[in-house]
């Protein structure tokens, strides 16, 4: 027997509801989770696949068996048909009308279940021969146009009828069509209440499985959560250690990760405290420095004030003698005075940035040629320079007096410490060139790549390091062994620097 067709079509459009429903949901929670952050976003994105995932796997395994369940509707009446063509098949091979008419009448008599609400018999042309109707219900209209096909089906009404037909044959004779039409309504109102709580039951099942899916997945975040937080933390200030009491139970990789995450804080913490210690340490050593500069230039007029104050005692009523020791002191006052004023310059804090300007490379001479000068070398400069340059100039007047005192310390008596600076069209170069004993490699190595100074001494190089980042510049460093150093820094122009 010939299943019907129209059961399958039912099925294909109830299909499109449900990807709708999918689609335009899925673009609603895309537009509300990109305000929620990642912690609450995955898991509630996980939790909603699940919810989706399940709903419309179920429905759609519901709307087969309704296809299935229609099937068996239509074989049913396939059946039912064979049953009544064996009864109409000896009046129709005689052609009586009114015995195949009281056949049809007789078997709407008896009904249990299905409902034949007509029953109708064609003869091969499609035209009726015998027309039968259950009196208690109303009318169902006109038969159906009968195709050429010997069997089939109309589909379900409305109202929850179907028209069935198919062929009666004696042999391989075709003798007529036999047409029920079937009351299915008792049929359909079960499965339409049983897909009515089985939907409710899959939505409440659904959403118990998207709760629980939620937290879990919540709960497997918590260990990125929290290292996401450190991490945050860290940016603004000293990363923290994760505590023993936050590492997870069972997680290897977790623990793995934070384990690895600890390491990079204890590191940074050693990591500070030592370019803290070093530059406690390089900061004591450049004051001493100077102080003892600072001592050496204030001696040197003090002993010849003192000599003026001596010839004053001795000679004062000689005009002439007094006028010059009168002069002496007072370029010995002026003397004392630009010293205090470098110093000021150079090691007061400043509330605003300054410019360079070619003063400040003045001001490095005089706080440098009296140490220079206790050891016998010459601080020679060479200025290629405007008078001013967009450089920060407190940085650089710090790093050219560590470099400077520096070359002083490892030349050699009669040796000369050279300074050159020039200005190009987006740097300030400046070059200090000794012939000292030559800076070691590890040291070159440092001042070169910015990296960190570990047990260095001598030169300032985490201050250096330090400040040079900090003006986004290079250095360079060519030495050799006994044959001196030279060190060079190109340090760009910012044109905004002063509004910053």
């Amino acid at each position: 027997m010939r299943q019907s067709s129209f059961s399958v079509e039912a099925g294909h459009g109830a299909c499109e509801p449900e990807r709708e429903i999918a689609s335009g949901s899925a673009g609603v929670l895309d537009a509300l989770t990109q305000k929620m952050p990642v912690a609450v976003r995955l898991p509630l994105i996980a939790a909603t696949m699940i919810f989706f995932t399940a709903v419309v796997s179920t429905q759609t395994a519901i709307i087969f068996m309704s296809r299935q369940a229609e099937q068996q509707v239509a074989t049913l009446g396939h059946v039912y048909l064979d049953g009544l063509s064996a009864a109409l098949l000896t009046p129709a091979l005689n052609g009586d009308a009114p015995a195949i008419q009281s056949v049809l009448e007789r078997a709407l008599k008896f009904h249990e279940g299905v409902v034949d609400r007509r029953l109708v018999y064609f003869d091969t042309e499609r035209a009726v021969v015998a027309d039968a109707q259950r009196d208690e219900l109303p009318e169902t209209g006109p038969p159906p146009a009968i195709g050429p096909e010997e069997s089939g089906a109309l589909p379900v009404s409305p109202e929850g009828d179907v028209w069935i037909w198919r062929g009666l044959h004696d042999g391989d004779t075709q003798l007529g069509i036999v047409a029920a039409n079937l009351d299915i309504s008792s049929f359909q109102e079960q499965p339409r209440q049983l897909r009515l709580y089985l939907l409710l039951f899959d939505l409440a099942f659904s959403f118990a499985c998207a709760v629980i899916g939620f937290f879990m997945v919540r709960r497997m975040q918590q260990p990125l959560a929290l290292l996401a937080r450190r991490l945050y933390d860290a940016a603004f200030g000293e990363p923290r250690p994760i505590g023993d009491d936050e590492m997870p139970r069972g997680d290897r990789q977790a623990s793995r990760m934070f384990h690895a995450f600890n390491a990079m804080a204890h590191a940074s913490h050693e990591r500070e405290a030592l370019l803290s210690h070093l530059a406690d340490q390089e900061r004591e050593a450049v004051l001493g420095r100077l102080a003892a500069t600072i001592a050496h230039e204030v001696r040197n007029p003090l002993g010849g004030m003192r000599t003026a104050v001596g010839t004053l005692k001795r000679y004062g009523d000689r005009p002439e003698t007094r006028n010059e020791a009168v002069d002496f002191l007072e370029r010995g006052v002026r003397a004392l005075e630009e010293v205090v004023n470098a110093t000021l310059e150079s090691h007061r804090a400043r509330p605003q940035w300054r410019a360079l300007s070619r003063q400040d490379f003045h001001d490095l001479r005089l706080l440098v040629e009296a140490d220079g000068s206790s050891r016998g070398v010459t601080i020679d400069m060479e200025l290629d320079i405007p008078d001013e340059m967009h450089v920060a100039a407190l940085e650089v007047r710090q790093i050219l007096l560590n470099l400077l005192l520096n070359a002083v310390h490892a030349s050699a008596k009669g040796e000369t410490v050279k300074l050159t600076a020039k200005a190009h069209a987006r740097e300030l170069v400046i070059e200090v060139q000794d012939r000292g004993s030559g800076l070691d490699a590890q040291t070159a190595r440092a001042l070169e790549e910015g990296s960190d100074p570990q047990d260095l001494t001598g030169l300032g190089v985490a201050v250096v390091i330090r400040l040079v980042e900090r003006l986004q510049g290079r250095v360079s460093v060519q030495a050799k062994t006994g044959s001196g150093t030279r060190i060079t820094l190109s340090l760009p122009f910012r044109a905004n620097e002063a509004a910053k």
